[in-house]
């Protein structure tokens, strides 16, 4: 027999996530416009209310807003990985004290199933949950409520932009449904790409109710059978569910652009060996192995247009593994082969694929690179140590000594890692 649907979905959402956790640990920064900058400080990826009221537009680079930074007092920062990923990590602790069917959507939002037991009280739920996080880790969040994931999504961002909502907005009646979906636009419905939205409007469909109200043999022939999912959420007839388990990843990137071009081949080992380390860990999290690993280098694509700009190789190793030395003597081999000291680089980028579960391993016992015992163990001591430590208080020489490597990302506006180092650790 199969289990009945929830009656209802909660969508929980940080706001203004970046800046909020720089807000938690910088109070001087609570009701100043703040935004948050993208790796080596380019672009603009994330804004405070304030920031977005003073016309700071997403994704637009950091020089070209100057003016308008110093003409209102805005706080830059720049972004703290290391600090949002934590604060996230905390929330979602936090959101499962709540309600124990979770499922932790992106790195600052959850959606959450809803039974029969809260159906008397929703807008309550909603504002405890708003309470707790915000006792609990300073963060503030919104929250929707519908009888589907579409409509949850849609009921969030109608309670962040209404104040008199208070962070909460419930859609529970026929009539207050669809008084939101005629002011929502099909642009924000999520599942509606930018392709589809130009073909609605060019059929005048512009709200969400309007798409609503469409016959389903034209949504089929129109958005396809995903397309006729999201439409019968907007119904209100549930699509999907609460998902509680993550698939592993059968890809996994480590990147980053580099402060200033490298143009030593001993710099490219030293980041390529970092990008690796970064890989491998992400892989034993998942508690997987990997096959192959690529390497890719990459110049500046305008300084010689129309002129190959992305040199990689694949490597197949000998045997599946997740051991950080392996990985990071592989890639090294790569960069000795690709690295042509004429060209300045400016990105490089290490891929691990052929992922395979670490329990579903096969190695050859003649071959002295298995993913051996002594191997699992030395790495399972050096993520705790990072683990408890910080991120790179245990690691392989190749990455270079300390954080002052000439590659290194431009991040002239970080704020301290307060939850992750011990050394950066808040003081009163």
């Amino acid at each position: 027999m199969e289990n009945a649907a929830p009656s209802f979905f909660a969508l929980i959402d940080c706001n203004n996530f970046y800046a909020s956790c720089e807000r938690v640990f910088d109070p001087s920064l609570i009701n100043r416009p703040v935004v948050i900058l993208s790796n080596n400080d380019g672009c603009v990826i994330a804004r405070s209310a304030e920031a977005k009221e003073a016309g700071i537009p997403m994704g637009i680079p950091e020089f070209k807003v100057r003016p308008m930074i110093r003409q209102h007092n805005i706080a830059v920062r720049s972004s703290n990985y290391a600090l949002y990923g934590d604060m996230s990590s905390r929330v979602m602790e936090t959101l499962k004290t709540c309600t124990p069917n979770l499922e932790v959507y992106s790195i600052d939002e959850a959606f959450a199933e809803l039974s029969s037991a809260y159906m008397s009280s929703l807008s309550e739920y909603g504002q405890w949950n708003r309470q707790r996080v915000l006792r609990w880790t300073g963060i503030p969040v919104s929250v929707g409520i519908a009888k589907t994931k579409t409509l949850a999504k849609i009921a969030n961002e109608t309670a962040k932009e209404f104040s008199a909502l208070n962070g909460v907005l419930v859609l529970d009646s026929e009539h207050r449904t669809e008084k939101v979906l005629k002011r929502t636009s099909v642009d924000d419905v999520w599942g509606v790409g930018r392709n589809y939205s130009k073909t609605l409007h060019k059929y005048g469909i512009d709200t969400a109710w309007q798409l609503s109200r469409q016959s389903d043999a034209w949504i089929r022939s129109t958005m396809k059978v995903t397309g006729l999912r999201t439409v019968w959420e907007l119904r209100g007839r549930p699509c999907q569910t609460v998902e509680q388990t993550t698939e592993p990843r059968k890809g996994i990137l480590s990147s980053r652009s580099f402060g200033t071009p490298v143009e030593n081949v001993d710099d490219m080992r030293e980041a390529v060996t970092l990008f690796a380390s970064r890989a491998a860990e992400k892989l034993r999290a998942q508690k997987s192995v990997a096959s192959n690993i690529c390497v890719t280098l990459v110049t500046n694509k305008y300084e010689n247009p129309g002129k190959p700009y992305k040199f990689g190789i694949d490597v197949s190793l000998p045997n599946p593994t997740a051991d950080t030395t392996t990985l990071a003597m592989a890639a090294v081999s790569v960069v000795n082969r690709l690295f042509d000291p004429c060209k300045k680089y400016k990105k490089a980028w290490v891929m691990l694929t052929g992922i395979v579960p670490e329990a579903e391993i096969q190695t050859n016992l003649f071959s002295e690179q298995a993913y051996t015992q002594k191997q699992h163990d030395l790495m399972e001591c050096m993520d705790s140590v990072n683990a408890r430590y910080g991120s790179q208080t245990m690691s392989v020489a190749g990455t270079g000594v300390g954080n002052n490597q000439s590659w290194q990302m431009k991040q002239e506006h970080l704020s301290k890692r307060y939850t992750t180092r011990w050394d950066e650790i808040m003081e009163i």
